[in-house]
């Protein structure tokens, strides 16, 4: 038999599959019957709608019309959504031969929800609402990118995201948009309903027999490099809708919670034989974490006995949208999560000037503090391997993904016993493929350093009270402080400069606006800090704030001790570079807060005027390839439709239609020290500072800089410095320095 006949042989096979699965179907969609028929729906009049569709891959949306038959009154609400039962006939292609399917009556029409947000109890028709239904799609088909890939490495479970688009009613007061997606009936394999399976405020679904969710979460931030994580996870079987997508950068609205959502999702993930398979790495979690984890006894499969979980009927929707309420839950005020008898904690810096670091920083130097609360040695041992952690780059090696040196699956053991449902369980579970570990890249890297600096703040905020430790004595802990270093400690492994700044200032006897306890188990050490002060300076990752803070602590530090013995600590040269990395970083950070503000200024107005001007920062859908490059807008046309973008890797220019442009995200522009869309004190509930505010001010650097340069013969640079040093003092009111300096800089040019 020829090649062509056994290609011809296994289409007609493929061929009769399909057509048998499709009767199959049809079947029992007649035994089953319509869920909706006592509503006669069919007999609500017909409503013309424009249906807007949007295209993922060119990132703009079509437009058609049709028509509906949609309830009046929803059927549930929750906080912020009403909810319809609608009817939409199929609309055939227009390629279509056959169309007597499509010829049937409303009756036989398909099932859909139709959501709608709501204010003051009605349908909100304000542009933000229309905003937010297509913000809502976006997320859909986002969700559904990650699950294509996640599909592609051959999980026992495939799973798959109800296509969803937005409908307009035109004749309608307001003109309203609904989201809309096809209705989800029955229950799964497990006998459960529509339930959901984690959120992006961290919930993990340990009740429910599934891990497929779970696992998904965990792939799409890997896959994506940190960029992404598919939060909200919910459905009827392995059919999900309504999903949140969390950031790096904060893009996809008010429920996405950026690395701190991360952080929680990570911090109740637990690792399976299906992470593994997938080459999912481990994520490390502190010694109480664990412990917190092992209470809930469950099998590497996430998998528990209380099937009266399973049988609990809520209102899906309410619930949904309750979620949707939460989402801000994570970056409440921490102090209305904590206990009442702890929430008068705050957490407080101490550094405000110079001269009180001076004398912290000569005292400590003086005399050396001990720890204030007692531990156990092997608490000790755990603090001491965290610090010598943060100082060591973080390499992974086959243990990271459960693996042994041959790259085989370790096998991971249960707790407890089988039973018949639970085997079932497990044979699903079968691992098909085992994938190529998924080892972290720069970017994910990057970006998992912030998920560890955001769980250590979580940590030292009272976040998670359930992982105090309990030491039975007259000291009390408000949170568990071993975990906050623990996460510290692989943050700044990681080159995360806040976390590696926040333990260099408890090292050199400062307290650190992570935790107010972290003074209690760290001991002073200021060849330690001094270290981790330059691991932050040297760090490659935005912001540029934190390591300007570590240079100004590391020149503190030098100059105290200096002074203490005598003699120069370090040398010129050494001195040199470091006072003139620290200035570079002050003028970073004020380049970044500055970017920040004028993309804040330029995204409020483009949600009233969407227009662009010349010279805005955006990026363009090269050659409308879907793949968007940086660059600056060079003209705009009269009309405001066509954008003539100047692109930054090669300078070319290209006229896009306003569709296929955005406005760009800098890095820090919705970045602060906590990762979070809050500032520190807001955060932290009370007056203290933040770690990286600069302990000395920028013309006393230049002026320092130019005393080095003079000392090593740089006449010109000094002079320069010095007369620089000069403009700073007088614009911050000092002028007696400026003076002094003024005449320096004469003197020398």
């Amino acid at each position: 038999m020829d090649t062509a006949t056994i290609q011809q042989a296994d289409r007609n096979a493929r061929k009769k599959s399909v057509l048998q699965l499709l009767r199959s179907s049809a079947a029992q969609a007649i035994e089953e019957g319509d869920p909706w028929a006592k509503h006669e729906i069919h007999k609500i009049p017909a409503e013309r709608v424009i249906r807007h569709l949007y295209n993922p891959q060119e990132e703009s949306w079509t437009s058609d019309e049709t028509i509906v038959k949609i309830e009046r009154d929803s059927f549930t609400n929750g906080a912020m959504r009403f909810c319809y039962r609608m009817k939409k006939r199929a609309q055939p292609p227009l390629s279509a031969t056959n169309r007597g399917f499509h010829k049937l009556g409303w009756a036989y029409a398909n099932n859909y929800v139709a959501k709608a947000y709501h204010k003051g109890g009605v349908i909100d028709t304000s542009d933000e609402a229309k905003r937010a239904v297509q913000n809502d799609i976006m997320l859909q088909y986002e969700a559904q990118y990650w699950a294509t890939r996640f599909n592609a490495c051959e999980p026992p479970s495939k799973i798959v995201f109800i296509r969803a688009y937005a409908v307009e009613f035109p004749d309608r007061p307001g003109k309203p948009w609904f989201a809309v997606e096809r209705f989800i009936a029955g229950t799964d394999r497990y006998g459960a309903g529509f339930v959901k399976h984690n959120t992006n405020a961290g919930f993990v679904d340990t009740d429910l027999r599934r891990i497929t969710p779970q696992v998904f979460s965990a792939f799409s931030f890997h896959a994506s490099q940190g960029n992404r994580l598919v939060a909200d996870i919910q459905g009827v079987g392995d059919l999900y809708t309504d999903p949140q997508v969390l950031s790096s950068d904060y893009r996809f609205g008010d429920g996405d919670l950026g690395p701190r959502g991360m952080a929680l999702f990570f911090k109740n993930f637990r690792h399976s034989t299906l992470s593994d398979a997938l080459g999912i790495p481990v994520f490390p979690l502190s010694r109480n974490e664990l412990k917190s984890q092992a209470k809930y006894e469950e099998d590497e499969e996430t998998i528990s006995d209380d099937d009266a979980s399973l049988e609990e009927e809520v209102n899906t929707f309410q619930k949904l949208d309750a979620n949707r309420m939460r989402r801000q839950s994570a970056l409440l005020n921490p102090r209305d999560l904590l206990p009442e008898g702890l929430q008068d904690t705050q957490r407080q810096s101490n550094i405000s000037r110079r001269q009180s670091i001076s004398d912290r920083v000569r005292h400590s130097l003086l005399k050396p503090r001990s720890p204030g609360l007692a531990r156990s040695s092997s608490d000790v041992d755990e603090i001491t391997a965290c610090l010598i952690r943060a100082k060591h780059d973080l390499e992974f090696s086959h243990r990271d993904f459960h693996r042994k040196i041959s790259g085989e699956l370790r096998e991971r053991h249960f707790k407890r016993n089988d039973s018949d449902g639970y085997s079932k369980l497990r044979g699903s579970a079968i691992v098909r493929k085992v994938s190529a570990p998924m080892v972290p890249s720069d970017e994910t890297t990057k970006n998992l350093g912030k998920i560890h600096y955001q769980l250590a703040v979580l940590h030292g905020m009272g976040r998670f009270p359930e992982t105090v430790p309990d030491y039975h004595g007259d000291a009390v802990d408000d949170h568990d402080v071993a975990s906050v270093v623990f996460h510290l400690s692989y943050a700044a492994a990681l080159h995360n400069a806040p976390a590696c700044l926040a333990l260099a200032r408890v090292q050199a006897n400062l307290e650190s606006s992570v935790s107010n306890l972290l003074s209690s188990i760290i001991p002073v050490d200021f060849e330690g800090a001094k270290e981790l002060l330059r691991r932050a300076m040297n760090s490659p990752y935005t912001p540029s704030s934190p390591k300007a803070a570590a240079g100004c602590l590391l020149i503190q530090i030098l100059r105290d001790e200096s002074s203490l013995i005598g003699e120069q600590s370090c040398s010129d040269e050494m001195m040199e570079q470091i006072l003139a990395d620290t200035v570079n970083l002050i003028n970073s950070a004020t380049e970044e807060k500055d970017e920040a503000t004028r993309h804040k200024t330029r995204s409020l107005r483009l949600s009233t005027q969407p227009t662009f001007n010349t010279g805005d920062r955006v990026e363009g859908n090269y050659s409308l390839e879907g793949t968007y490059y940086s660059g600056t807008v060079q003209s705009v046309a009269d009309d405001g439709n066509s954008i003539t973008v100047c692109y930054d890797d090669d300078g070319s220019l290209e006229t896009l239609g306003k569709n296929h442009v955005r406005l760009l995200i800098p890095p820090t522009a919705t970045q602060t020290t906590l990762g979070g869309p809050l500032s520190d004190e807001e955060a932290f509930g009370g007056e203290g500072e933040d770690d990286d505010k600069f302990a000395i001010e920028t013309y006393d650097l230049l002026a320092d800089l130019a005393q080095v340069k003079e000392r090593l013969g740089k006449v010109d640079e000094a002079s320069r410095l010095y007369a620089l040093a000069a403009d700073e003092a007088v614009n911050a009111g000092k002028m007696k320095v400026a003076s002094e300096w003024s005449l320096k800089a004469a003197e020398l040019h």
